[in-house]
């Protein structure tokens, strides 16, 4: 059993509080948060430094703040002896990434990132097909996310749509389906990228929808998305095109086998799962590495190629827009 802490009690850090009490290996010790809610049963601190200076129970801390504070909060817990599970993003720039986790090593702790959809069995299915070489050469792969986010979710919470503290589209809202790329192939990188502020000119400082292509290995990828969706989120898949077989995965957690045509392999709709929410299997197999000093999924390095692809998209993205506007004075 491993003791958890939760910095940050807002939307997600209740999403992490609830999978703590759900996994069989955790329990929840206390939360730490500026402005607690009444209906805490675990002890609670306001700040930080008094939780640093007074806890030595817990094994590892919930870093549940908002996109911007990650690198920050994650030294300070690190510096004060906690291994840490941050939601994701691990950073908004890959050389804060790159410090948190040298920060961890110089201390002898581990960083683990909320990358908790590598659990879903539909994602996992494919894995095991692309390491079995069961498509053979993957020739390309085609990510849809067609979303909505409208004015009131921007009005919930101050730092959404602050390109300092939420980062943008990639990193808040499809940062999972990037990573499920990482998950599945060895060498992920962006080689194109353009954007556009459809419907949140007057509410993001970032724009809302885009277009990227990557390479997963040999494979050629594109990816479209937006969040100027009419209304309500529309779609979530990822189709991989390959020499063996076709296979589309889809819903917003990827826990749906939309289509699975594959040679010599009987693929099945029961491989689909109602389950959504994946956050318990993620605390479950940080105690499990934790208890056991096992290498985890979770492990921060594997998130480090996840904020490196987001930073050149949206660099890629942002310089094109600026040769664009050149070109048209």
């Amino acid at each position: 059993m491993k003791n958890f802490s939760i910095l940050g009690l807002g939307h997600i850090g209740r999403v992490h509080q609830q999978a703590i009490l759900d996994a069989p290996n955790a329990q929840l010790i206390s939360v730490i948060d500026y402005n607690l809610p009444e209906d805490i049963s675990v002890k609670a601190y306001n700040t930080l430094e008094s939780f640093l200076t007074e806890d030595q129970e817990t094994d590892v801390v919930v870093i549940a703040t908002p996109n911007g504070l990650h690198r920050e909060h994650a030294i300070r817990c690190l510096k004060g002896g906690k291994n840490i599970l941050i939601e994701k993003p691990l950073a908004l720039s890959f050389e804060d990434a790159k410090e948190i986790l040298a920060v961890a090593h110089q201390k002898g702790l581990r960083v683990f990132s909320s990358m908790q959809l590598r659990f879903s069995p539909v994602v996992q299915y494919v894995k095991n097909l692309l390491e079995n070489n069961s498509l053979g050469k993957v020739y390309m792969i085609n990510i849809q996310c067609y979303w909505n986010r409208n004015r009131n979710y921007y009005k919930l919470r101050d730092w959404h749509g602050k390109d300092d503290m939420d980062g943008g589209v990639l990193f808040t809202q499809f940062s999972h389906f990037i990573d499920i790329l990482n998950f599945w192939f060895n060498d992920v990188q962006c080689t194109e990228s353009n954007s556009r502020n459809f419907t949140h000119n007057d509410i993001t400082e970032f724009d809302d929808s885009g277009i990227v292509n990557f390479l997963a290995n040999e494979a050629v990828g594109h990816m479209v998305y937006t969040t100027s969706t009419f209304n309500k989120n529309f779609e979530s898949s990822i189709t991989l095109i390959a020499e063996k077989g076709t296979v589309k995965i889809g819903d917003q957690y990827l826990n749906q086998m939309l289509y699975c045509d594959v040679k010599n392999v009987c693929c099945s709709n029961n491989i689909s799962t109602e389950q959504k929410n994946f956050h318990p299997n993620a605390i479950e197999e940080i105690s499990d590495a934790l208890l056991r000093k096992n290498p985890s999924v979770l492990d921060g390095h594997h998130a480090l190629n996840l904020v490196k692809f987001i930073v050149d998209a949206n660099a890629m993205a942002k310089a094109n827009k600026e040769l664009n506007a050149i070109e048209i004075q």
